[in-house]
């Protein structure tokens, strides 16, 4: 049986010297391929058209972590625009994000790819947890490349549940921004015990799961390696048939 195509959206790095390039950690990579399907990086697409044509050629669409969605997109102003992605990102990213819901095709977020999942269907965030929401836990450490891990509760009942086979779960936090106002056609999956959204699913769609946290920095988890299993399953139609 020929592996499914994964198209993963990479970031945007301006160089000194060279122009804007096209930017993924190889985590990524390796977290699909381990997955049992076929990493492709797709390139950053200006309209929905182009997002389109290319989801057109994969089975399924993995949308990755990266800086801050601009405020604007939900109609507050920026308080951190240190931390903004690129525009151009950010627009290809809801452009895959809307096709990939209107194709039925598998979709899986992670940490600001959850983000755009929510935004790009008109949800809102949390710009930075640390004064947005008082008391709650620590979500992002002040040193580079440590993470603050902690418990998550799943939603009985969730395609996260169903995905992970179990309703709670030790995950890593590498996140100062979170989910707002959850998007229309949206449930919330998972929450951390101070009540920040973990995960969040459509529910009119087979998989369209997005997470907080980041798989691919915890890629011998159980519930990584059941996360990624599901949506491999899904990308190959396995996950619907034993819907």
């Amino acid at each position: 049986m020929a592996k499914p195509l994964v198209g993963i959206c990479p970031s945007l790095r301006p160089t000194p010297a060279l122009g804007t390039a096209h930017f993924l950690y190889t985590d990524y990579i390796a977290l699909v391929a381990n997955g049992g399907a076929l990493p492709v990086i797709l390139p950053v697409v200006s309209t929905r058209e182009e997002a389109r044509a290319l989801l057109e050629r994969v089975d399924g669409l993995l949308l990755t972590g990266g800086g801050d969605i601009d405020p604007a997109r939900y109609g507050q102003k920026a308080r951190m625009p240190e931390k903004l992605s690129l525009g151009e990102r950010t627009a290809s990213d809801f452009a895959f994000a809307l096709e990939a819901k209107d194709r039925g095709m598998p979709a899986l977020g992670i940490c600001l790819g959850m983000q755009t999942m929510n935004v790009a269907f008109g949800g809102t965030l949390h710009q930075h947890i640390p004064e947005d929401v008082p008391g709650a836990l620590e979500h992002r450490s002040e040193v580079e490349g440590r993470s603050p891990d902690h418990e998550v509760r799943i939603e009985p009942g969730t395609m996260l549940a169903r995905a992970i086979g179990a309703t709670d779960a030790v995950v890593n936090s590498f996140h100062h921004q979170g989910i707002g106002n959850v998007a229309p056609g949206f449930l919330v999956a998972a929450r951390s015990h101070d009540g920040i959204v973990e995960a969040i699913e459509r529910t009119d769609h087979p998989f369209y799961i997005g997470v907080e946290w980041h798989p691919e920095r915890m890629p011998d988890s159980q519930t990584s390696r059941r996360l990624l299993r599901a949506f491999v399953d899904a990308t190959r139609g396995a996950w619907a048939k034993t819907a």
